[in-house]
Formats: C-alpha cells, sequence, structure tokens
C-alpha cells in the first residue's frame, strides 16, 4: 500500500513539473524574450481614470533591444485608425477596449508584435516620479493653464528654467495643454521627461531601491506583464544612458473629416520609420529622392499642387514646371536613376501612376530633358484624373 501511494505521488509530482515545464516554455515572458535575442516591444499608456471617464492621454510604444538600446515612439492621441469597422481617433481604443484594444490598434498601426502593455495612471505617476526622488527639467517658458471643468480641477503654474520637480509638477508638466503645438508640443515634453526619469532617476539605484521601486508603483498598474517581468523592465532601464535611449514620433498630416479634426499618419515616412527604428533595417526615406514636376494635364497650378504635397511628404522638388503639352491622358513616373525611388513617390501619390523609363517614355522625356535638373531622380508628370487634396504648404 505504501509502495502504491509513493508511485501515485511520483505521478503527480511528474504530471505538475510537466504542466510547470510547458507553462514557462509557452509563456512569453521579457526577459526570456530578450535572452532568446528578439526585440520585445511594450505599449505603455498615461490614463485618467477621473469620474466614469476613461482617458488615454499618453500613448508610447517601448521598444527594448537584446543589446538593452530602447527606442520610444510617441504616438499622438489624435491618430485617425481604423478599428471595428470605423475610422476613431487613437485615444478612443483604451475608452473601447482597455489597453488590449490599444495595443492590438497599434500593433496593426505599425506592423509590428507588442506583446505587452503597461497601464500608469495620473496617481502612480506621481508615485514614481517622487519614488525615484524627482526629475530635473528645463522648462522653456511659462505654463499656465486652467481647466475648473477637469476632475479634480486643473491649475498649473509653472515658471521657466532649470527646475527639480516633484510628481505633481511634473505631471503638471506633461499634462499642460496652452501650447500652439498642441499635441505635438505635449508629446515633445512627455519625452523630454521620460529621458529625465531613465537617465537621472533610475542609475543611481541598487537591485533592492529598484525592486521597492517597482512594488510602490504596482498597486496603480494594469498590465499583462508579471511582477518578475516588471522587475525584468526595471533592471533593464537602471543604468541606459543618453546614448541608448532613441525617441521619435509616428510622422502625421492634420486632417478634418466630417467636422472632426484628426492626424492622419503619413504611412510612407511611418513604415521607413519603423523599419530604420524598430525592425533594424535600412530603408530609402523621401528626403533621399529628387523629383521634378510638370503640369501635363492643364489644371491651373497643378505642378505647384503635386510639388507642395510631395514636399509635405519630405520629398525633394528640383524642378515645378508645364510639361510641353496638357494632354497626357495618365499621370507618369519617370524613373532616372533607381527604381525604388520612383516606387516611393508612386505609393504617396492619392491616385495610380505608370511607371515607366526614359526610352519607354520617348518622344516626351526628349521634350522635357532639357528642364530637369541635374541630380533629379524621378519625373513626375501629372496627367489627366489626378487629384491633389491634403496639406500644400508653402503655396
Amino acid at each position: 500500500m505504501r509502495k502504491q501511494i509513493l508511485i501515485a505521488v511520483g505521478a503527480v509530482v511528474v504530471v505538475i513539473g510537466i504542466v510547470l515545464g510547458w507553462y514557462f516554455l509557452t509563456q512569453r515572458h521579457l526577459g526570456h524574450m530578450l535572452a532568446q535575442g528578439k526585440r520585445t516591444n511594450i505599449l505603455v499608456l498615461g490614463v485618467d481614470h477621473a469620474g466614469q471617464n476613461r482617458r488615454s492621454d499618453t500613448m508610447i510604444l517601448m521598444s527594448i533591444a537584446p543589446d538593452k538600446h530602447v527606442v520610444l515612439v510617441s504616438l499622438p492621441r489624435d491618430l485617425r485608425v481604423k478599428f471595428d469597422g470605423k475610422f476613431h481617433k487613437l485615444n478612443a481604443t483604451y475608452a473601447y477596449g482597455g489597453g488590449d484594444l490599444a495595443r492590438r490598434v497599434v500593433s496593426a498601426l505599425l506592423g509590428v508584435e507588442v506583446p505587452f502593455y503597461v497601464e500608469l495612471d495620473y496617481t502612480g505617476f506621481e508615485h514614481l516620479i517622487d519614488a525615484v526622488g524627482g526629475v530635473t527639467i528645463t522648462v522653456d517658458k511659462l505654463m499656465v493653464y486652467n481647466d475648473n471643468r477637469a476632475t479634480p480641477p486643473l491649475h498649473i503654474d509653472i515658471k521657466p528654467g532649470r527646475q527639480k520637480m516633484d510628481g505633481k509638477t511634473a505631471l503638471d508638466y506633461v499634462r499642460f495643454r496652452n501650447d500652439p503645438a498642441g499635441d505635438l508640443g505635449r508629446i515633445n515634453r512627455q519625452q523630454k521627461l521620460i529621458r529625465a526619469l531613465i537617465t537621472e532617476g533610475m542609475p543611481d539605484k541598487n537591485v533592492k531601491t529598484i525592486h521597492t521601486l517597482v512594488q510602490t508603483v504596482y498597486p496603480y498598474l494594469h498590465t499583462d506583464l508579471s511582477l518578475i517581468d516588471l522587475y525584468d523592465l526595471a533592471r533593464i532601464l537602471h543604468g541606459i544612458g543618453p546614448n541608448r535611449i532613441t525617441m521619435a514620433t509616428v510622422p502625421t498630416t492634420p486632417v478634418t473629416i466630417a467636422k472632426v479634426d484628426y492626424l492622419d499618419p503619413q504611412v510612407v515616412e511611418m513604415e521607413a520609420l519603423v523599419a530604420r527604428l524598430l525592425k533594424g533595417l535600412n530603408v530609402l526615406t523621401p528626403d533621399q529622392v529628387k523629383v521634378a514636376v510638370f503640369n501635363g494635364n492643364g489644371k491651373l497650378m497643378m505642378a505647384t499642387a503635386v510639388g507642395n504635397y510631395l514636399r509635405a511628404r519630405g520629398f525633394v522638388i528640383t524642378r515645378v514646371a508645364n510639361a510641353e503639352s496638357f494632354g497626357y491622358p495618365r499621370t507618369y513616373i519617370v524613373t532616372l536613376t533607381d527604381a525604388k525611388k520612383s516606387a516611393l513617390v508612386a505609393a504617396v501619390l492619392p491616385q495610380p501612376a505608370e511607371i515607366v523609363t526614359p526610352d519607354k517614355f520617348s518622344p516626351h522625356y526628349a521634350a522635357l530633358k532639357g528642364l530637369v535638373p541635374a541630380g533629379t531622380d524621378v519625373i513626375v508628370v501629372a496627367g489627366k484624373g489626378l487629384t491633389i487634396g491634403g496639406p500644400t504648404p508653402n503655396g
């Protein structure tokens, strides 16, 4: 009988061992992923739980490389994104589905896996800053803002100059709204403060203090990271110098649709940013492409509109002029140097264009080549059907 009991106990132990082994092998723990050489992405959300409202004021993708280089990509809350079959502002994801929906929408937007998210509310943010002993920030200008409709009422009064901020002042600094730069101004301040927090607030802390810091903030977090993951994350951030932090913001264009103001992601530029910073790829960017634009359909100021449209998206415009004819049946993109550069231009035009080589564009090319400045990579001839909307700065 005793032997049978021992066998049964042994069998149970084996089963438990198998279950635990399967669990630990299948879990996506942050430290384990980094040890395997995998980049790990975490969506960080600064949230406001005032009253019945569920709002996300801050969204930042934290991407950690195996070599402990940290990339922080800020996502404007007014970004126009699609989920549940409709377009919304990005910060609506949190209101509709919390951190998990926000994580999935950001993953789809950027085209990278985002397995984790961390939410930190205002109170937790104050405790975090106080727990590290404050952060030093240089304030560029007087910051005064009052909002009696906020819960509780918000009153901000921060003097300019270099100063040590406690938790409350730091929260006021990142929440300040009276800024001509709007949300992008707030993002710049958020990035400035986060850099100070990582480089100033963490380096002089030992492991025990780091663990205590995590335990202090933990009650104010909502996350799918385990406590062990949070310890690993804190240890990774501990001691990181400024040269190992890269900050960026998703590039956008202001648009108004149905009387609602959004920020539309600039898709080509955003994909280039993601490829370079999050995927480690060397990619062609618009500022490496020189374009000459010609009006081939006769619409008033068409070449200027196309040139401004491309310039607003980062391309270098070498010439804007009329083509030798206004009878072009379609829009053409002529490749003078690299086919990839033509493809990049084609990707941002609002309507399809035919990509051709100079010999396939004869006799039109013979008539235009004398107008094309040296060093131009691509010719765009705006033809019938091309309509340019959106921003056209500089005229």
